[in-house]
C-alpha cells in the first residue's frame, strides 16, 4: 500500500525527532558519566584487573614484590646502647612508596624481645638503601638478633631516579683499640644541577661481605661539579675492614 505524502512527511519528522532524542541522550551519557580512573572500582581503560595494571594504574597485587630485606644487624655502641642497620631493596622498578612504616625489634639469647623502635622512611623505585636507627637502648640486656618488620606499603607509580654522586676515594682511619675510627670519603656531584638534603650512609665490609659497622651523615647542599669530603665516625676501633660502600638518598 502506497503511503500518502502526508504520512511520509510524518514518518520523516518522527525519524528525525527520534534521532535527535538519541543524540541528546548519548551526549548526556557521554558528558555526565563518571571519568574512568584507577579508583572507580571498575575494570576499564586498559586495566588488567579492577583498578590495577595497564599503562596508568599501579600493577595488580600479584605483580608487586615485597620489599626485600637483605640483612639486619645490631652494632654495639656502648654497654646498653646499640645501633641498628638493615640493607633493603625495592625490586619494583616502576613503583615507589612515599611512606614506608617499619618496626625494629631486638631479641636476646633467650629469644626475649628487649627493645622495639618504630619509624618510617620512603622507598624509591628500584632502590637499594640502608635503614639506620642509632642508639637503641637495651639497658643491661645484649641483643643477638635484630628483626625489621615492614608494615603494609602504599605503592604509587614512579620510575627509578639514581643520584649522580660519585665516590672518588675513601680513606680509612680505623683502629683495633677503643679509640674512635673514621672514614673520609671524597664525593663529587656529577649532575648538571644542585642537590639538597642528601643522606649518606657508609657500610664497612669485611672480606666475606659481612657488615662490620654503619655510620650516617647529612649534606645540606651539593653544588654543580662540587667535590666534598664526608666524614663517617665510629666510637670504637673496628678490625678486618676490607672495603667501604657509601649509599646516597635525597631526603624529601
Amino acid at each position: 500500500m502506497q503511503l500518502s505524502w502526508g504520512a511520509k512527511k510524518q514518518i520523516k519528522f518522527f525519524t528525525i525527532f527520534a534521532l535527535a532524542i538519541l543524540a541528546i541522550v548519548a551526549g548526556i551519557i557521554y558528558f555526565v558519566r563518571p571519568e574512568q580512573t584507577c579508583f572507580d572500582k571498575h575494570q576499564n581503560q586498559d586495566e588488567e584487573g579492577v583498578d590495577c595494571g595497564g599503562a596508568t594504574c599501579i600493577p595488580c597485587s600479584n605483580q608487586i614484590r615485597d620489599i626485600n630485606i637483605l640483612w639486619t644487624r645490631p652494632f654495639k655502641i656502648t654497654d646498653g646502647a646499640y645501633d641498628f642497620a638493615a640493607l633493603v631493596e625495592n625490586t619494583n622498578s616502576f613503583l615507589k612508596a612515599a611512606k614506608l612504616d617499619y618496626f625494629v625489634k631486638f631479641y636476646d639469647s633467650e629469644n626475649i624481645l628487649i627493645a622495639i623502635k618504630e619509624n618510617s622512611t620512603f622507598a624509591g623505585a628500584g632502590e637499594k638503601f640502608v635503614i639506620f636507627e642509632p642508639s637503641i637502648i637495651t639497658q643491661h640486656r645484649i641483643p643477638v638478633r635484630a628483626i625489621l618488620e615492614i608494615a603494609k606499603v602504599a605503592w604509587d607509580k614512579g620510575g627509578k631516579i639514581p643520584l649522580k654522586l660519585d665516590v672518588l676515594s675513601t680513606n680509612k682511619f680505623l683502629s683495633a683499640s677503643s679509640t674512635p675510627s673514621r672514614v673520609e670519603a671524597v664525593i663529587k656531584n656529577q649532575l648538571n644541577a644542585e642537590y639538597s638534603n642528601i643522606e649518606a650512609t657508609a657500610i664497612l665490609w669485611d672480606a666475606g661481605d659481612t657488615a662490620l659497622g654503619v655510620s650516617r651523615t647529612f649534606v645540606d647542599r651539593f653544588d654543580i661539579d662540587e667535590i666534598k669530603t664526608l666524614t663517617f665516625t665510629w666510637p670504637a676501633g673496628i678490625n678486618g675492614v676490607s672495603r667501604v660502600e657509601v649509599f646516597f638518598r635525597q631526603m624529601p
